[in-house]
């Protein structure tokens, strides 16, 4: 959602005499700042207006839009909770739910946001977000009624098509979820993460031609799609095409370091080619990745035990054991657990 910077000064202008002149100052140089978007430059007058006069109109939703420019939303998030406590607006509201958003704090956003777009059901930004916070707070039969009302105001929505199929694919519910991104791709080939999505979700059904077709085109569109490279790359290994396959996952493992999937690919690949120490190094890029990786433990334990490395084995192995543990006990906790 786009977020713009408030005229402060305008505002107060009419009440120029019931405040500090020094304050009113430090807080136009805040907003002329902003509307440079020296956003850093701006919060210490932003800071140095509160500290003269804290009652200026304003003040702490322009503080909180400057933190919140820079992506620093904790910070914005209080100053937007300090603006609405003293004069509640829903454009506060909007923004401290946005806030939330930006912690990946979901449920709270989805709270704050869904009065907001009941009271603006044409407001398709608003509906979007708290689509968006329902599908990742978990909350999927929420989620999935809101995108079929944005498909029945627009049943050629992309963005529609492409959550309602991560909504569906978080169910579980994969040929479902395919089906929504085809919807997406014939609306418009050209978006991006489309064709991505799309492969992925064939790769889930081990329909690894077409998920290779649809990774191809992705990357057609956007060679630095870290993600598309990876699976692609994944595809290619399966297939045993692995000279083509090292290349593209070693082009993901740089685009996006964090991929797990392709450390672990990396880590086969130079295992089956005997180059162990490649192998161990992007085993434990994998684990860096995800520490719960299963495979990348087993792997990487095997190897040490080739190589008489004892010890690391036995550390590798006894990761796997915790790991087959934990999977066998969530599903008692969750039966067992509070309800």
């Amino acid at each position: 959602m786009k977020v713009t910077v408030l005229l402060l000064a305008l505002g107060l202008a009419c009440d120029a005499q019931q405040h500090n002149a020094e304050a009113l100052a430090q807080a136009k140089l805040g907003v002329s700042l902003s509307h440079q978007e020296k956003y850093r430059e701006a919060i210490p007058a932003y800071k140095r207006a509160i500290a003269i006069d804290p009652t200026l109109p304003g003040i702490y939703l322009n503080l909180g839009l400057a933190y919140f420019k820079l992506g620093e939303f904790r910070d914005a998030l209080a100053a937007f909770e300090k603006e609405n406590a003293r004069s509640r607006s829903d454009q506060a509201e909007t923004l401290l739910a946005m806030s939330h958003f930006g912690l990946g704090q979901y449920r709270e956003a989805a709270d704050l946001l869904k009065p907001l777009a009941a009271a603006e059901p044409q407001n398709t930004e608003l509906a979007y977000l708290l689509a968006k916070s329902y599908m990742w707070s978990g909350q999927y039969d929420q989620a999935m009624d809101l995108f079929k009302e944005l498909l029945q105001r627009d049943s050629n929505s992309v963005a529609a098509h492409m959550l309602m199929g991560e909504a569906l694919d978080a169910q579980r519910r994969t040929a479902d979820a395919a089906g929504e991104f085809e919807a997406a791709a014939k609306a418009a080939p050209m978006q991006p993460d489309v064709h991505f999505g799309l492969g992925y979700l064939y790769w889930e059904q081990k329909r690894y031609d077409d998920a290779e077709r649809e990774f191809r085109r992705e990357l057609e569109d956007n060679p630095k799609n870290g993600q598309a490279s990876a699976y692609l790359g994944d595809v290619l290994m399966k297939a045993g095409r692995k000279q083509e396959a090292v290349s593209l996952l070693k082009d993901a493992a740089r685009l996006r370091p964090e991929l797990h999937i392709a450390h672990v690919d990396l880590g086969i690949l130079y295992a089956e080619a005997k180059q162990r120490n490649a192998a161990i190094a992007e085993f434990r890029e994998a684990i860096k990745a995800d520490p719960a990786s299963f495979d990348a433990h087993y792997r990487l334990a095997r190897l040490y035990r080739e190589l008489g490395r004892t010890a690391e084995a036995d550390a590798e192995f006894a990761a796997v054991q915790k790991l087959h543990q934990k999977q066998t006990e969530e599903p008692l906790m969750k039966i067992s657990g509070p309800q």
